[in-house]
């Protein structure tokens, strides 16, 4: 038998208080939670308790991580006018008609 089906049957075994007592152990919530579903997150966390941890190699160490690098809080989409605005850039086209414009002339 594997160390998953042992943990399964094992836990599938239990009474409900050694099942909320063992969650207290793996820090598991239990308050609230049916049976079925406090076995299943028992389950996974003593088999993610129980893998193999991957080495950490010094290199990976010193780097900053993504969110080491990211900013914190909400960002605002709209981009950063920066420079000088009194740059001309040439005659524009206005579109936008205003009402306090004279009236056309027609022919």
């Amino acid at each position: 038998m594997t160390f998953q089906e042992v943990t399964k049957m094992m836990l599938n075994s239990m009474d409900f208080f050694e099942l909320r007592r063992t969650a207290a152990r793996y820090t598991v919530p239990y308050q609230g939670v049916r049976r079925q579903k406090l076995i299943r997150d028992l389950e996974r966390k003593i088999l993610a308790k129980s893998a193999p941890q991957p080495e950490i190699h010094p290199e990976a160490v010193d780097m900053p991580t993504v969110a080491e690098t990211s900013p914190q809080g909400a960002v605002s989409a709209k981009p950063k006018m920066e420079g000088n605005r009194n740059v001309f850039r040439g005659p524009r086209i206005n579109t936008f008609s205003t009402r306090t414009t004279a009236p056309r002339q027609r022919a």
